[in-house]
Order: structure tokens, then C-alpha cells, then sequence
């Protein structure tokens, strides 16, 4: 087995066509398919599965494309490593985000890492926090800042993590949830929880972290929770907020600018203490490059420095319980 027969796979994967991928290497079509053909040979096994509309992994395939990246990737980190000891840290760094995260984090730090690591190109992938430890796991993304509720949940005790795998936790600050309604002042009254039960609201889809735990929140408090609509997207939830036609509890960086409130109002909950720990992650069976750990050390800073100037609405420094390490 190859390196370059690695990359190939990796590029007809990711393009999902023989023809495109031949394309994209500069290499002869036939001479790509002998490629793939000796390497299904050596392993014994079909790693795609042909059809009128291109090439798609079989189950083994999968497995093949996420070790393949992994390895790739290993590879490059190697070299950058060498080349760069005792120099100033260079490549790309891909870095997974929620987008309520993003709206706060992502313009900052790129100023940060233009200003301190220049050589550094930043990466950075907007999906949901689930989708995220998905990417994290099969090498897509280097890190990612995840969602915890459980373990910002005031009944947890802050020496104990679990440790799950060969996963790199480092807890970066927690954010409080808020009843977001439409209205015209940033901040509105306090509501308790039976009265934000009288709300229409609009919410993530039911496979949403934040909203499995807003509806463990009602069930628990034995409250009606009446969810007129199902929305995946930010953009969409705070259209419908601000309109009116709904309310929905998110952080109040999910839907607030650091410097406008653009027709939202957020309520605290006056009655129950809603917090969500974001988190710094990353899988270490493929250590981080020089790069990628200076990231992880700058995010951290710039977040710090988000919270103190009050720039991140609603957020506190995370409880220092025990990183989990591999």
C-alpha cells in the first residue's frame, strides 16, 4: 500500500466521481481505476460501490476513508513538524463551530490569528454541535467547540469528568439560556417557568442537543411546551422570533450581536438556573500539529477575553473541573 493511493482514494471519496478525481490529480482516468483496482486486491475487499451517478464507500470504504484522512493528515502534521522546529508554526487548522459560537468567536480569532500566527491558515466548518463530534471523530475537522448540559448543570460536581475514549476535553465557559421573544430592549423582564410555558415557541428539530434538553426542562417541571414550528437554522428561528410569531430558548449569542438586538428581546428564567457548557474537543489517536495547539491555546484566550469585555452575552468562565485527557 501507497501513500499516493491513499490520496487517491481520499479524492474520489470526496468527489464522488473516478472522472472528476482523474481530473483533479492530473492522472489518466484508466490509470486511477488500476490504482483503486490494486488496492480493493490488496485488501481483499470492495471499498466503492459504482452507479450511473459516480462512486459512493461501501461500509469498508468508510472505515478505509476516515483511517485514510486520519493517516494523511498525520503525515502532513510530520512534515510541517520537521520543517518548522523552532520556527513560527505554519498550515491550516480546521476548527468545527456551532454557529451560535461562530457569531461570537470566528471574526475575533481570525484577527487574533492573523496578528499572531500569520503563517496559520484557519479553517472554520458551521454545523450543528452533534454533527460536529462526528467530524471531530472521523478527521474531517482538527477540534471543535462542543455543547455539554449535563455537565454545566448546577447538580454536577466539578471534579468529576468522564472520560470517554481517547478524548481531549478543555472546558472553555458556560453560556446561559434565555426565553428570546421579539421585542425592542435587549434585555426584558425576568419570566418564570410557568409563564414561558404560555409561549408559541419555535425550536430546533427534535435530534438538537438543546432541544432534548429544553424538553426534558418542561417535562420535568410537568409544563405544556407547544412547539408550532421546527427550524434547523438560526437565521430562520430568529426571522420568526423577531416577528413575533414565536419565542424559542437558545443562549443569547445565538440570536444577539455583541452591539444590537436586531427585534429580539432575551428573558431570563427567573425560577431555574439554565446553563450549557461549551467545550474545547479534540480525539488525540492523531496528535495535534504545532499549528492546531496554538489554536487551541488562542481560542481559549480570545474567549477569555470575549467574556471580560462582555462581548459574549451571557456567558461565565467554565467551572475548572478535571480535563479529560487520553
Amino acid at each position: 500500500m501507497e501513500i499516493r493511493q491513499l490520496r487517491y482514494f481520499v479524492r474520489i471519496v470526496e468527489l464522488g466521481s473516478l472522472s472528476r478525481a482523474a481530473r483533479d490529480l492530473h492522472i489518466a482516468q484508466p490509470a486511477l481505476s488500476q490504482q483503486l483496482a490494486n488496492l480493493e486486491g490488496e485488501l481483499g475487499v470492495r471499498l466503492l460501490a459504482r452507479s450511473v451517478r459516480g462512486v459512493t464507500p461501501t461500509e469498508a470504504g468508510q472505515v478505509f476513508y476516515s483511517r485514510a484522512q486520519s493517516m494523511l493528515r498525520q503525515m502532513e502534521r510530520l512534515k510541517s513538524d520537521v520543517q518548522h522546529v523552532g520556527s513560527q508554526p505554519t498550515g491550516e487548522v480546521s476548527i468545527g463551530m456551532p454557529t451560535s459560537v461562530a457569531n461570537v468567536l470566528a471574526a475575533p480569532l481570525v484577527a487574533a490569528t492573523r496578528d499572531r500566527h500569520p503563517g496559520v491558515r484557519l479553517q472554520v466548518i458551521e454545523a450543528l454541535s452533534g454533527h460536529l463530534k462526528e467530524l471531530v471523530a472521523n478527521g474531517r475537522v482538527e477540534m471543535a467547540l462542543l455543547f455539554d448540559y449535563e455537565r454545566a448543570a448546577p447538580s454536577r460536581t466539578d471534579a468529576v469528568r468522564v472520560k470517554s475514549g481517547p478524548l481531549r476535553v478543555t472546558p472553555v465557559l458556560e453560556e446561559e439560556l434565555f426565553l428570546l421573544t421579539a421585542g425592542k430592549r435587549r434585555f426584558g423582564r425576568p419570566v418564570t417557568m410557568a409563564q414561558a410555558a404560555g409561549y408559541d415557541f419555535v425550536l430546533p428539530g427534535s435530534a438538537n442537543a438543546t432541544r432534548q434538553f429544553i424538553d426534558r426542562l418542561f417535562r420535568d417541571a410537568a409544563l405544556p411546551l407547544n412547539v408550532v414550528a421546527e427550524l434547523d437554522s438560526l437565521a430562520t428561528i430568529k426571522s420568526v422570533v423577531s416577528t413575533g410569531l414565536g419565542a424559542t430558548i437558545l443562549s443569547a449569542s445565538s440570536l444577539l450581536g455583541a452591539t444590537r438586538h436586531d427585534g429580539v428581546s432575551a428573558h431570563r428564567i427567573s425560577d431555574r438556573e439554565l446553563w450549557r457548557e461549551v467545550s474545547l474537543c479534540t480525539y488525540d489517536i492523531v496528535p495535534l500539529s504545532a499549528a492546531a495547539e496554538c489554536l487551541w491555546n488562542l481560542i481559549v484566550e480570545v474567549s477569555a477575553s470575549l467574556m471580560r469585555t462582555g462581548a459574549w452575552t451571557g456567558a461565565k468562565p467554565a467551572r475548572q473541573g478535571q480535563a479529560t485527557e487520553p
